[in-house]
């Protein structure tokens, strides 16, 4: 028997979703947020420092302001579900909702924040040198390059960001921009200019990447003259904007040319009654983290006010005739479950574990600043119990156990490396869903 509709449904996290979530829990909307498996907080999740949110006067990290957003959303009672939506169905009078987990719900009303994503440079080797040398995130990665020469491609304040805090630990830091000046704030661009450790190729573009097992250098062309050279290089970090996350509802709402979702300004609304759109989903000019807030609001009030205009409650009286309704969404967890959780250990018992294991081992190299890898801890506690009996799970920082880095030559974080017999088997390069992940482990354990 199909579930009874819930009030709102909210995708996707960031500023957006964590501020539609927090707007409709007080409107008594009762929102379900669906956060995402490792997509949890957007974006700003691999920022190290916001200093223009108001309210900041000495600034922030992208995670504490992603954490407290999501806190202050819970206060009010919105409720968190930490799963990939999988399959939209939008065009109906209620609209259904399939996750990664089988679960199948109905909602009344949809606020897509689902954000963007990362572009690429589109070159031949980029994909199989990801993880190997080439990287999105500077915090997740840019210790595996202390005292190596690194390179940036961009020019824009995520790019100037990227730069600044790689010149912590690279001997150099090489930006790459395609123009002649620089599309960053001024502040951060003062701040680039002036750095001793930061050169910058004006005109310049990226047109190869080499190296066999690991990046070695990437081949550049000067577009005012058409010159080209190598450069020598042991990371390059890409930060040329990102692409909007619209797939899930490709062919169900209008997109505009670039896939960004179309709605009817000066609100939020889509051209389907009852789903609204927020955040970098829509917004192809500014780009920013208060201003995605600011159109997560607008959406809660929207959807707010098309709930009202319903004449239904959000969630009907049952009386007692009525068939018992679906647990809340995010309650189906078996609470009388063994505790059982990913171990943490460091190069000495990581050795031991790998003698005497008698079933596959999978290792979490992960970094204390890299957000990636604080989302993956709740994905490998769930591996961990999943495969209990046929597969052991353990995690080493390597901020603190860095010759263990080295020995297996991680240079991204977060890493996955299933062992078998004592020998690599399989590696997983990144934050990976946990449908995903035992996908991957399966073929491995018997």
């Amino acid at each position: 028997m199909p579930s009874r509709p819930r009030s709102l449904a909210i995708i996707g996290s960031g500023p957006a979703g964590y501020t539609a979530g927090l707007y409709a829990a007080r409107a008594e909307l009762a929102p379900v947020l669906f956060e995402g498996s490792v997509t949890a907080g957007g974006a700003l999740m691999t920022t190290p420092t916001v200093e223009n949110f108001p309210g900041q006067p000495h600034g922030i990290t992208g995670p504490d302001l992603m954490g407290n957003m999501r806190k202050q959303a819970q206060r009010f009672g919105c409720e968190m579900v930490r799963e990939d939506v999988t399959r939209l169905e939008l065009t109906g009078r209620t609209k259904q909702l399939e996750t990664g987990d089988d679960g199948v719900y109905t909602f009344d009303a949809v606020i897509l924040a689902t954000g963007a994503t990362h572009k690429h440079l589109g070159l031949p080797d980029e994909e199989r040198l990801t993880g190997s040398g080439v990287s999105t995130c500077a915090t997740c990665d840019g210790a595996f390059y202390r005292d190596r020469p690194v390179a940036v491609v961009g020019g824009g304040d995520s790019a100037l960001e990227e730069a600044l805090f790689l010149s912590r630990f690279a001997t150099s830091v090489t930006l790459i921009h395609r123009r002649g000046s620089l599309r960053g704030s001024k502040v951060m661009q003062a701040r680039v200019l002036a750095h001793p450790k930061i050169t910058i190729r004006w005109n310049t573009e990226v047109t190869g990447l080499l190296g066999e097992d690991h990046l070695e250098a990437i081949a550049i062309r000067d577009d005012t003259d058409g010159r080209t050279a190598q450069l020598v290089v042991s990371g390059l970090f890409i930060a040329i904007g990102r692409v909007p996350n619209s797939e899930l509802v490709r062919g169900q709402l209008p997109l505009d040319d670039d896939g960004y979702v179309i709605v009817e300004h000066p609100t939020t609304a889509t051209g389907v009654p009852g789903v609204f759109a927020c955040g970098d989903l829509v917004d192809r000019r500014y780009r920013q983290a208060i201003t995605a807030a600011g159109s997560g609001c607008a959406a809660a009030l929207d959807a707010e006010h098309y709930l009202s205009a319903l004449r239904q409650p959000a969630v009907p009286n049952a009386s007692e005739n009525d068939p018992p309704g679906p647990p809340p969404v995010g309650a189906r967890a078996d609470h009388s479950a063994p505790t059982i959780t990913a171990e943490l250990v460091d190069e000495t018992s990581l050795a031991d574990t790998m003698l005497t294991s008698t079933v596959p081992v999978l290792v979490d190299f992960w970094a204390e600043n890299c957000a990636p890898c604080q989302l993956m801890h709740p994905v490998l506690d769930h591996i961990a119990r999943r495969y209990q009996d046929r597969l052991r799970v353990v995690k080493i920082n390597v901020d603190s156990n860095r010759e263990a880095a080295r020995n297996y030559a991680i240079t991204t974080a977060p890493t996955l490396k299933l062992f078998v017999a004592g020998k690599v088997a399989r590696t997983i390069v990144g934050a990976t869903p946990a449908s995903k992940l035992a996908t991957e482990l399966e073929p491995f354990l018997g």
